[in-house]
C-alpha cells in the first residue's frame, strides 16, 4: 500500500516513481564531503567578523556620551547578534547535511491529534507525508536557492550602487551614512550567500542519494511484498478460508435440517441470507485479525475507516430501499417458484435478488433480468401443474381469430412469426398474438361441415342418408390420409331450412394432419357431392320468389 501511494504522489510531482527500502539493515555512514569545506569557510570567516564587530559594539556602547547614540549603537548590536545567529545557524546546518535536517524533523511532536477520528487516521496521514518526503524537501530546497539567489543579486545590485554614490561624492555626511548602509548590505550579501551554499549543498546531497528509476521501482515492489505484500496475502488467505468454511457448514447444516429439505418457503430463503451475511463477516474479521497481529495498523486503518465508511453510507442508503429487500427475502407479494404475468405474458419467478430472473421455457430467449423496483408493484400465484407457459410451441400449426393459419416458425418474448402457406410469413408482437386468442391444431382439430339435400328425399332424410354420408366418408378418407390421422367422423341431421334438408358433420383429426386442415375441409365436400351424385340426391339451390307489386 505505501508503494502504491509513494508512486501516485512521485508521478504527479516528479514525473516518476519513488521508492523507499524498509530493510531492517543498519546505514552506512558517509563521510563528509571535502567540497563541504568551502561553504563552511565562507560562513566561519563572516561569522568571526560579525563575533568581531559585536564585540566592538558593545564597546562602543559604554562609551556612547548621548542617549541617542546608545539607542542607535543598541539596535546595531540587535541586528549584529541576529546576523550572528543565522550565520551560526548555516554554519550547523552545513555541518549536519541532510542528517541534521532528518534530526530536527524526527523531533516535531505531533500536535494535530486531538480526538479518535485524528488518531484512527493518524497511520494514513503519516505513511502519505513519509512517502512525499524527499519530493517535497526537494522542491523546498529549490524554491529557497531561488530565493536566497534572488536576494544575493538584490544585496549585489544595492551595494554597486552604493559604490557608484561614494565615487561621486566628497560629503562627510554623505560618505558616513553610505559607509554604514554598506556595512548592513555587506552583511546582507554575506547572509545570502552562505544561505545558497547550504541549500546548494543540501540539494547536492540529496541529488546523490536518488537512485534510478529501476533501483526505486525494484526496491518499492521488494519492499511492499516484505512487509505489507505479505501482509495483504495472509488477509486474502484468512478472508477466503473463512468465508469457504462458513459456507462449508450452512451447506453442512441445510442437509441435515428437515426444514431445508422441504421446498423453499420464507424461512430457508431468509437463512441463506442471514448465512450468506455472516460469511462475509467471518472474511472480514479475519482481516482485521490478521492486520492485527501481523502490527499492520496502516492497512488496518484503512479496513476500519472503509468499513465505517459503508455502515455511513447504508445508514441513509438502506431505507429507502427495506421494501425490496424484504421482497429478495421471499416476504413480498412476489415469490420465488411462483407465476407472475409481465408485459402480457405469463413467466416463473426463478430468482428473487436485486435483478429478478423471469423465465417461460416455451419461449425463445424466454429469460429476462428484471430490476427488482420494477417487481415491486407485481402479485405472483403458485402454478398449477397443468398450466401451459404459451398455448403453442414451435412448429405447431394455429389459427388465429383474424383467420390467420400458419405454422409456428419463431415465438420469442418480442414477436412470434407464422409461416403461412406459400411460404408468406406474418409477425405479430407477442402480446398482440395472445389478443388473437390462438387456436392450436397440432394436439388435434375438428372440422365441422353443413351440407344440405332437397326436400323429395325427406322420407329417407333422418335414418338412411346419414349413414350413407358417414360411411362414405370414413372409407374415403381413411384410405387417402391413413387411420391414425383420423379420430372419429359423425353426421348427424341438424336442421330442416328454407329450401334444403341440413346435415352437420363433425370430423376429429390427429395433429399430424393440421397442415392439411384446409385440405380436410374441401375433402369433406367433395366427398358428400360424390355421395349424392352416387345415390341421386339432388343439392338444393336458395329459391328466390318475386312478386309483382300490383299498379
Amino acid at each position: 500500500m505505501r508503494w502504491f501511494i509513494l508512486a501516485a504522489c512521485l508521478f504527479l510531482q516528479l514525473g516518476l516513481l519513488h521508492g523507499q527500502e524498509t530493510s531492517t539493515e543498519p546505514e552506512k555512514q558517509l563521510p563528509v564531503p571535502e567540497k563541504s569545506l568551502r561553504p563552511l569557510q565562507t560562513i566561519a570567516e563572516p561569522l568571526s567578523a560579525a563575533l568581531g564587530q559585536l564585540e566592538n559594539l558593545r564597546g562602543a556602547l559604554e562609551l556612547a556620551a548621548t542617549e541617542d547614540a546608545k539607542e542607535e549603537i543598541q539596535v546595531r548590536i540587535d541586528a549584529e547578534r541576529e546576523r550572528v545567529s543565522q550565520l551560526r545557524k548555516n554554519f550547523r546546518s552545513i555541518l549536519g547535511g541532510s542528517e541534521a535536517a532528518e534530526y530536527e524533523q524526527s523531533n516535531i511532536e505531533s500536535a494535530s491529534i486531538q480526538d479518535q477520528i485524528t488518531e484512527l487516521i493518524q497511520p494514513v496521514l503519516s505513511e502519505i507525508h513519509e512517502a512525499t518526503t524527499e519530493p517535497r524537501e526537494l522542491d523546498a530546497l529549490g524554491k529557497s536557492l531561488g530565493g536566497a539567489n534572488d536576494r544575493k543579486k538584490k544585496t549585489d545590485i544595492v551595494l554597486n550602487r552604493i559604490e557608484e554614490l561614494t565615487a561621486a561624492t566628497e560629503d562627510p555626511a554623505m560618505v558616513s551614512e553610505l559607509d554604514s548602509a554598506r556595512r548592513l548590505w555587506t552583511s546582507r550579501q554575506a547572509e545570502a550567500t552562505s544561505q545558497i551554499a547550504v541549500y546548494s549543498v543540501q540539494i547536492d546531497e540529496r541529488m546523490q542519494d536518488q537512485r534510478s528509476l529501476w533501483e526505486k521501482v525494484s526496491g518499492g515492489f521488494s519492499s511492499f511484498f516484505k512487509s505489507r505484500g505479505m501482509n495483504l496475502l495472509y488477509a486474502v488467505l484468512a478472508a477466503v478460508v473463512g468465508y469457504l468454511a462458513t459456507r462449508k457448514i450452512y451447506s453442512w447444516i441445510r442437509q441435515i435440517s428437515p426444514v431445508h429439505k422441504t421446498q423453499k418457503n420464507s424461512f430457508t430463503r431468509i437463512s441463506d441470507v442471514l448465512a450468506m451475511a455472516v460469511s462475509v463477516i467471518v472474511a472480514i474479521a479475519g482481516i482485521i485479525f490478521v492486520f492485527y497481529v501481523r502490527g499492520d495498523w496502516l492497512l488496518l486503518t484503512l479496513v476500519v475507516i472503509f468499513l465505517i465508511g459503508v455502515a455511513w453510507a447504508g445508514k441513509t442508503a438502506i431505507p429507502p430501499y427495506l421494501e425490496q429487500i424484504r421482497m429478495i427475502l421471499n416476504l413480498g407479494s412476489v415469490r420465488e417458484g411462483e407465476r407472475v404475468i409481465y408485459e402480457g405474458l405469463p413467466w416463473k419467478v426463478s430468482r428473487l435478488a436485486f435483478y429478478t430472473t423471469f423465465t417461460n421455457p416455451s419461449l425463445m430467449g424466454g429469460k429476462l433480468r428484471i430490476p427488482i423496483r420494477d417487481v415491486m408493484d407485481m402479485i405472483s400465484r403458485p402454478v398449477e401443474k397443468k398450466e401451459v407457459w404459451f398455448p403453442s410451441e414451435i412448429d405447431d400449426w394455429v389459427i388465429l381469430s383474424d383467420e390467420t393459419y400458419g405454422k409456428m416458425i419463431i415465438q420469442s418474448p418480442d414477436q412470434v412469426v407464422i409461416l403461412r402457406l406459400g411460404g408468406a410469413k406474418k409477425t405479430y408482437p407477442t402480446a398482440d398474438f395472445l389478443a388473437l386468442a390462438p387456436l392450436n391444431l397440432s394436439h388435434g382439430f375438428r372440422v365441422n361441415a353443413a351440407f344440405g339435400i332437397d326436400y323429395k328425399h325427406q322420407p329417407e332424410c333422418t335414418t338412411k342418408v346419414p349413414g350413407i354420408f358417414q360411411n362414405e366418408l370414413n372409407t374415403i378418407l381413411l384410405k387417402e390420409f391413413g387411420k391414425d390421422a383420423i379420430r372419429s367422423i359423425k353426421v348427424e341431421f341438424a336442421s330442416a331450412a328454407a329450401s334444403s334438408l341440413d346435415y352437420e358433420i363433425l370430423a376429429d383429426f390427429d395433429g399430424s394432419v393440421a397442415h392439411k386442415y384446409n385440405t380436410l375441409r374441401r375433402r369433406i365436400q367433395s366427398v358428400c357431392v360424390d355421395t349424392c351424385n352416387a345415390n341421386g340426391w339432388e343439392i338444393p339451390f336458395t329459391q328466390i320468389t318475386v312478386h309483382q307489386a300490383e299498379s
